[in-house]
């Protein structure tokens, strides 16, 4: 399946299963996708040049100044119910506060 930015895709698209569902980060046919919900207690930013997140924890953080390599696909639910709409894929992720990291497209 060729992803489309800007096109709404359901978790069930990717035949990911019931158990699965919960989880946010799955891989899929090798590649990383990562779900990010809709508002919650995480903030998440969409900007022009990337998708910043908030990690989950001190752990998820990427230390100042080091680049991830890591290039997840990115979907985002912007509505409770709704589906997950398409970002992007990023191509490296530095942190952008102390807070959040930034997945750059």
């Amino acid at each position: 399946m060729e992803l489309e930015i800007g096109n709404w895709y359901k978790k069930s698209n990717f035949r990911i299963t019931k158990a699965e569902k919960q989880w946010s980060e799955i891989t899929v046919g090798g590649e990383l996708f990562t779900f990010f919900p809709v508002e919650s207690k995480y903030k998440n930013i969409i900007e022009k040049d990337g998708f910043v997140y908030e990690g989950r924890g001190q752990y998820a953080l990427i230390p100042d100044g080091k680049q991830s390599e890591l290039r997840r696909n990115v979907f985002y639910k912007k509505v409770d119910g709704a589906e997950y709409e398409y970002l992007g894929k990023g191509k490296y992720e530095r942190r952008y506060d102390e807070k959040h990291n930034k997945i750059f497209w």
